[in-house]
């Protein structure tokens, strides 16, 4: 976004190549007379009234090259506009002491150039010009001015705007102190239109953790369809590169607990099986901004199953799928063997640099593929929350932090 200070700038030379324009174009009074027009309309943004005749007769003498300039080009062109703040420079350097106040007390022979460093896009062209708002090339002199004029030049002292090609620091010239940053390092830096700070938004590397519980059904064989409060705890990964931004969900803790009847049926997901429910996925690189949606991609979670439903030992117990010890109404004990297929998506925004707020989607749907049990052979599971948007907030822990230590935190 450019700064107010750039747009005053380029609003002051605008003005001044209209009344140039006018001056040349009018049909009464003689050449001389347009002419002088021209120049002082030039100079009238940078010379206080009382001594804008004797800056006029100063700058006729010393700045002949840069008049000739003035009077060449067409107004509203880059290099009308160059012309102009050529001649202010001219006029500021070489005719400040025709003032005893000084020149540059209007807008500042740094905000005028700056402005001409816009118009002509800030040095793009490659002739080198004035993009950097005045100093030739890029510039390796202030375009803030280095006002002669004494203390009421609103030039500052030293601007370092026009040095600062590739961004660089913040430019002290022109009016409001960004004159210099504007004309001289966005041309090359790109990103310096407040000063010549780079944003790169907020790293998101490290473990977001959060802990979501919400109402639902669990749905099993021999017990059927129950009430259950749903309770889990998950850990994203997140490791962010120039190009991409890769993260690993886990959950930590996933437990089921029937209603009315917490003794109805009691399922326990063992740390080897836990220890199966992670997925990864990766994303084009963001800028993440506070206040803004942080993108993450719906995912899959597939343990004691492939995707084509066949069954697999993932915890690695030599039971086919992953064992889950189940208690059936505090009287039947036994081991599923079960597939489970996991799917979330997650809707966030960037509250602060540590902590993301959104809702989460989570459902679960499985097989049995038999049991140590005779009474349980075969089935299907399903655990479905009452919500497709459940509220979540998740907090960032520096580093990789493994399920052993967020646990801790909840």
């Amino acid at each position: 976004m450019k700064s107010r200070t750039y747009t005053l700038l380029a609003g002051s030379l605008l003005a001044t190549s209209t009344l140039a324009f006018a001056a040349c174009s009018s049909s009464s009074g003689d050449a001389t007379t347009g002419t002088t027009d021209q120049v002082q309309n030039a100079l009238n943004p940078i010379t206080p009234f009382e001594c804008r005749r004797a800056v006029l007769e100063c700058v006729d003498t010393s700045c002949q090259a840069e008049i000739k300039e003035l009077l060449a080009s067409f107004p509203f062109s880059a290099r009308g506009f160059r012309a102009i703040a050529s001649l202010q420079q001219c006029a500021t350097t070489k005719c400040s002491s025709a003032c005893t106040g000084g020149l540059g007390g209007a807008t500042g022979a740094g905000g005028a150039t700056g402005a001409g460093g816009s118009a002509g896009t800030g040095g793009a062209e490659p002739d080198g010009g004035t993009a950097a708002g005045g100093a030739p090339a890029g510039g390796t002199t202030s375009t803030g001015g280095v006002p002669t004029g004494g203390t009421t030049s609103a030039g500052g002292t030293t601007a370092t705007g026009g040095t600062t090609s590739a961004g660089g620091t913040t430019a002290t010239g022109g009016v409001t102190g960004t004159g210099g940053a504007e004309t001289g390092g966005a041309p090359t830096g790109g990103t310096t239109g407040t000063g010549g700070a780079t944003s790169t938004g907020v790293d998101l590397s490290g473990t977001w953790i959060s802990h979501v519980t919400t109402a639902g059904t669990l749905a099993v064989p021999i017990v059927g369809t129950a009430n259950a409060n749903i309770d889990i705890v998950l850990r994203l990964v997140v490791s962010q590169t120039a190009s991409t931004l890769d993260g690993k969900l886990q959950i930590c803790q996933l437990k089921t607990t029937t209603t009315p009847n917490a003794s109805s049926l009691v399922l326990t997901f063992t740390p080897a099986v836990l220890a199966t429910l992670v997925t990864t996925a990766s994303e084009p690189a963001v800028t993440a901004v506070i206040g803004q949606p942080v993108p993450f991609p719906a995912v899959t979670i597939l343990t004691g199953q492939n995707a084509a439903g066949t069954q697999v030992d993932s915890d690695n117990d030599g039971n086919p799928g992953d064992t889950v010890p189940s208690n059936i109404g505090g009287l039947i004990m036994l081991n599923a063997y079960t597939g489970l297929t996991i799917k979330t998506s997650l809707t966030s925004t960037l509250t602060d640099a540590s902590t993301l707020t959104g809702t989460a989607s989570f459902s679960t749907t499985g097989t049995v593929f038999g049991s140590d049990n005779a009474l349980l052979s075969s089935g299907t599971i399903s655990v479905t929350p009452s919500s497709t948007a459940i509220p979540f907030t998740a907090t960032k822990l520096a580093g990789d932090v493994a399920c052993s230590g967020v646990l801790t935190r909840f």
